[in-house]
């Protein structure tokens, strides 16, 4: 059985404010949830409308991913969003003004995967800014990583609801 109106808008709004750590206000909030609710019922149409024809594809390609794809354009300034490691690291040193994160090794690394960026990253955050974890969000569909800082301590039941509601989201790993 799906969602009641009320109790959807809520978890979206716990989304966003999640993702947001808090810096939205009612307001927007408000504004992005009634645009994915709206896009529940036609996706087409309100992606078009809102953020233009090339938009609307993601309804037609991945039906399941419109909500995501709103709440990502939505809130876009949150995200660090890259081809490559090196451009993601750069995005993430620019989320802290300080302490800083270390720049990132390219000399000094022994980096096989990507999973052992994450792994590296994921102890300089514990060292430096531990309140926070990096996940992905949603599918990006021109970057290879479409990431986002959220506060740590809410992760467990920002991924838990994500899940719930059918967002792609998981822990950078």
């Amino acid at each position: 059985m799906p969602d009641t109106s009320p109790d959807l808008e809520l978890k979206l709004a716990s989304v966003l404010d999640t993702l947001s750590c808090g810096d939205l206000d009612e307001h927007e909030t408000t504004r992005i949830v009634n645009l994915c609710l709206q896009a529940r019922k036609a996706p087409a149409e309100i992606l078009s409308s809102n953020y233009g024809k090339d938009a609307a594809q993601v309804a037609q390609y991945d039906p399941k991913g419109v909500t995501a794809f709103i709440i990502f354009v939505e809130l876009e300034d949150f995200f660090a969003v890259a081809d490559t490691v090196d451009e993601l690291h750069e995005q993430i040193i620019a989320a802290f003004e300080s302490p800083e994160l270390p720049d990132y090794p390219y000399d000094d690394n022994n980096f096989e995967t990507v999973s052992d960026y994450f792994q590296w990253l994921e102890a300089q955050l514990l060292a430096h800014h531990p309140k926070y974890c990096l996940i992905h969000f949603g599918q990006s569909y021109s970057h290879d990583f479409q990431t986002v800082l959220i506060y740590r301590d809410k992760a467990g039941q920002f991924l838990a609801l994500c899940k719930e509601l059918g967002l792609e989201a998981e822990p950078c790993q």
